[in-house]
């Protein structure tokens, strides 16, 4: 069957990161075939407003189309993602499961020696909305929603819509996402045979939340998505986001659903559900492993206890740190870090909180050592995008490389979806000195 979730989206590039990550392997988050590669390069060669006009147009063509969903089974997503791990042989100390917190979540994993499993997973479908029409948009797949949480009691379904940064999607997909509430037999069954004896299952708890409107049983519908923008001002909208839609040309900028309630719960990215804890807890006192508990309340505070684990091992090897490698969202290198001993810092997004995060943490960075700096490529200028100068402001007295989206063409740049990784991945391997302890469970649970 062919892969229900996008190559793109937050589980698979975790997983795959870090499966590649514990035999050593670097890992390409974005798989492009041959043929793309050398497109991707070709529009990075001309203006950014090209590169965005081609890229949102291609959404249109990766999507799947919704009769796939027909025979949805939330069994193959999981065999999916297991089957990155095929290649790894032996058992691990520590198996994670939880939010996919990006490269934060890669890096905790690796820290700990084991695999990482997703609680949430996402699929693109074909069609959006081409004028902001919330309710045009919560139709594409409300109804395949209802029914899949209906015959699905271990998850829910989230209907995710986020005009602004994810706007040049949005005109012609929609993502529905799924979260597990229960433990299902693919993953007990992998731990049972993957992970040693008396072993540790580590539980990654997202405290973020959001507002969301309840559209079924287990089933809701987020508008806006985390940023420098906050759900309220999504659903109320401000002079800043009409001034965006005119631009992007939506003519809908009120984004509320008018017949049903409202409630505050788990962001649909990084905020993890109830249920599949106290599942997985009661699992590993019957089997008799040992169930560790990570829960914090901020996407940033999983980055932080990367940045902090990253730094244990090193200091348990009697080691500085080599530097550090500042990336963002899917566009991480989980094993570049690792194998040079650079302190990882992982941020959210390209806006203003993941700016105010990056000013928190210059002050840990080690004195004299070089910073590699992955600005990401999102395609979209949002109200909230933080502008090139403010990067560079905020690094102004580092010895800082890019390798990421070009100043030319931020935050549009094609080529840096093929290129990015190049430069940082030669400065590994002239300086490789891997890291090669591990991290108790509860050790990181104490660096909390």
């Amino acid at each position: 069957m062919p892969a229900l979730e996008s190559n793109e989206s937050s589980s698979p590039i975790v997983t795959r990161a870090v499966a590649a990550g514990l035999v050593g392997e670097f890992c390409d988050n974005y798989e492009f075939p041959g043929w793309q590669k050398t497109l991707l390069t070709m529009l990075g060669a001309l203006p950014q407003g090209v590169g965005r006009f081609a890229i949102s147009r291609f959404e249109a063509i990766s999507g799947l189309h919704p009769k796939v969903m027909d025979d949805f089974s939330i069994d193959v997503l999981i065999r999916q993602r297991l089957a990155d791990y095929e290649q790894l042989s032996g058992t691990f100390p520590a198996i994670t499961v939880g939010a996919a917190l990006g490269g934060a979540s890669a890096y905790l994993s690796l820290a700990l020696g084991g695999p990482f499993l997703p609680q949430a997973f996402v699929t693109t479908l074909k069609h959006g909305s081409l004028t902001g029409d919330i309710n045009e948009y919560l139709h594409r797949s409300l109804d395949t929603a209802l029914r899949i949480a209906d015959e699905n009691p271990g998850l829910m379904t989230i209907q995710h819509y986020d005009p602004v940064h994810d706007g040049w999607m949005t005109r012609f997909v929609n993502h529905l996402r799924f979260k597990l509430l229960d433990l299902p037999p693919g993953y007990a069954g992998f731990i049972k045979s993957r992970l040693e004896p008396g072993g540790a299952v580590v539980y990654l708890e997202g405290g973020a939340s959001w507002l969301r409107y309840q559209v079924g049983p287990r089933s809701v519908f987020q508008v806006g998505g985390w940023g420098g923008i906050s759900a309220e001002e999504f659903l109320e909208g401000s002079d800043r986001i009409r001034v965006y839609a005119r631009k992007a040309g939506l003519t809908f900028t009120d984004w509320k659903l008018k017949n049903y309630p409202l409630e505050r719960g788990p962001e649909s990215e990084w905020g993890s559900e109830p249920g599949l804890d106290t599942a997985l807890e009661a699992f590993c006192k019957r089997e008799g492993y040992r169930f560790v508990r990570i829960p914090l309340p901020h996407p940033n505070d999983f980055s932080r206890l990367a940045f902090a684990a990253a730094r244990r091992l090193l200091k348990k090897e009697d080691r500085q740190p080599a530097g550090v490698l500042v990336e963002m969202f899917s566009q991480f290198d989980a094993n570049a870090a690792r194998q040079a001993g650079l302190l990882p810092l992982w941020l959210i997004f390209n806006t203003h909180d993941s700016l105010e995060y990056l000013k928190e943490m210059r002050a840990q960075f080690p004195a004299g050592k070089p910073v590699f700096f992955s600005p990401l490529a999102t395609f979209s200028v949002t109200p909230d995008l933080v502008p090139w100068k403010d990067w560079e402001a905020a690094l102004a007295d580092v010895e800082w490389i890019n390798i990421g989206t070009r100043p030319s063409h931020y935050p549009a740049d094609a080529r840096a979806l093929v290129k990015w990784v190049e430069p940082l991945r030669k400065w590994v391997e002239e300086n490789r000195q891997p890291v090669t302890g591990r991290l108790e469970a509860e050790e990181l649970q104490s660096l909390r």
